[in-house]
């Protein structure tokens, strides 16, 4: 009975040993790049006239480098870009004051707006069945960081093309200067796991930006702004 019960154990252990061996080592780091849309709303601050009426739905990219400190805890950090512009039809007048057709006028708030953010977030993981990894992760956070944006400040003209006055020229483009702010919001994401190492996101975030600009047009009264963005990616993760 004795040498029984200490063959069983004997196999048991290397039985243990054997699945301990197929067991993937613990991740802790991750590196991920983002795709996806940003939809936001048009800039407030600037003379009304300046902010435009509508926006429209951009690019975004992004990097990401996760730190899973625990098993329900992640820190991470955030590198996106994205551009930013808003449109509204101007009435225009000619030189001797008569009246004209509306044009659409472009305020390119962002060349590249660029966030720098670091990101607390709370995880629920999720294993295979007999828990031989970690096949999900679904996480909730918030993000602060800085923003900077990229602009020249030119002012774009055209000229109008239709009679009475062909060869009027109308302001159709204007930059915002060049500026830097900060940003902050929430997110939300899953991570699904297609092999231990290598995972599939996806993201979305409300965010809140603020910043100061250069602009020196019409006594620097467009020099600041704030607007809300709305991210929406997928992505790629590699952990290790």
């Amino acid at each position: 009975m004795k040498a029984f019960l200490l063959t069983a154990a004997l196999f048991a252990g290397m039985l243990g040993g054997v699945f301990a061996q197929n067991l993937p080592p613990d991740y802790y780091w991750e590196v991920g790049l983002n795709f996806g849309t940003d939809a936001y709303t048009r800039p407030l601050g600037p003379a009304i006239n300046y902010q435009g009426t509508r926006t429209n739905t951009v690019p975004d990219f992004s990097l990401r480098l996760n730190h899973y400190f625990t098993p329900h805890w992640m820190i991470n950090l955030d590198l996106g870009v994205r551009r930013w512009d808003s449109y509204a039809d101007w009435q225009l007048n000619d030189l001797n004051g008569v009246e004209l057709q509306q044009r659409q006028v472009t305020f390119v708030v962002a060349q590249h707006a660029i966030n720098e953010s670091i990101a607390m977030n709370y995880v629920i993981p999720l294993y295979t069945r007999y828990n031989t990894y970690n096949k999900a992760n679904i996480n909730f956070g918030a993000q602060f960081g800085m923003i900077n944006t990229v602009n020249d400040g030119s002012l774009g003209y055209s000229r109008y093309g239709k009679a009475p006055d062909s060869s009027f020229a109308y302001m159709s483009k204007y930059d915002y200067g060049a500026g830097t702010g900060f940003t902050y919001g929430i997110q939300m994401g899953v991570t699904w796991y297609v092999v231990p190492r290598v995972g599939l996101n996806l993201d979305i975030a409300m965010r809140y930006a603020s910043v100061n600009t250069n602009d020196q047009h019409y006594n620097s009264e467009n020099d600041r702004f704030h607007l809300l963005y709305f991210p929406e990616t997928v992505g790629l993760r590699w952990r290790f």
